[in-house]
């Protein structure tokens, strides 16, 4: 839960910031931990990644470096996610709605109705932030990868542990399952081309046979003639010119 307060205070080492707690360091800038990200690490990731300083990345450029940060967790856990770009827009809709938090005056912060908005961005912040598609429990068979997303959906109990090693196996070899059929198309339409060239080259070569055989021979008298054969007397075929 992030700590209660009407505005910046200083601490021992970090002051403390309304709707989002200790100050942002660039330690922040690095997600960490055997679990999915919650809320909280991950608008904290982008703000450390997006600093307030000229030439600084805008909110979405800022959310595909954390996009690549949180990636893997999924990849371990085996959990589908959404697209990119339906992720980085989740991402800069969580930043925006904790910018028009901390943007409430001094004068009203201590207000029920700005109290009631900091518990729901607590809650929002300490959830693991949600980047599998409405569908996800449809598209996982393994029934502990379901069990882990049930846990991370509420409790967050659960963590990779002794599984991170199987985990990433599974990964591993389902991504090779992928190159190596990806391999083995590249390779049936490779044969498929030049099945296709060797059946023209044929054709083509046909039909020089079939020119050949109607070639047009001068006569002496310099009048075209077919060739075309004779029958001798004694019934041998013999090929000559007309006459």
């Amino acid at each position: 839960m992030l700590p209660s307060q009407t505005g910046p205070c200083q601490t021992s080492s970090r002051s403390l910031v309304f709707g989002l707690g200790p100050s942002i360091t660039s330690e922040d800038g690095i997600i960490t931990g055997a679990k999915l990200p919650t809320g909280l690490q991950i608008i904290r990731c982008v703000l450390a990644k997006k600093p307030g300083a000229n030439g600084a990345l805008s909110q979405f450029e800022a959310t595909k470096g954390v996009l690549e940060q949180v990636r893997p967790f999924y990849k371990k856990a085996n959990i589908p996610m959404v697209s990119d770009k339906r992720a980085c827009h989740k991402m800069v809709d969580l930043v925006n709605a904790n910018n028009k938090l901390r943007k409430i005056s001094q004068a009203k912060r201590s207000s029920e109705t700005t109290a009631k908005q900091l518990e729901k961005m607590e809650c929002r912040l300490d959830a693991t932030f949600p980047l599998w598609p409405p569908n996800v429990e449809q598209l996982i068979d393994n029934p502990e990868d379901l069990a882990f997303l049930a846990s991370m959906k509420t409790d967050r109990v659960a963590t990779f542990g002794v599984l991170d090693k199987k985990l990433q196996l599974k990964v591993k070899r389902r991504e090779e399952r992928k190159a190596a059929a990806a391999a083995r198309q590249s390779r049936c339409e490779k044969e498929l081309e030049e099945m296709t060239a060797m059946s023209s080259l044929v054709s083509e070569s046909d039909e020089e046979l079939e020119e050949d055989t109607n070639t047009v021979c001068p006569t002496s008298e310099g009048e075209p003639s077919y060739k075309h054969k004779k029958t001798g007397d004694d019934g041998n075929v013999q090929l000559g010119v007309g006459e």
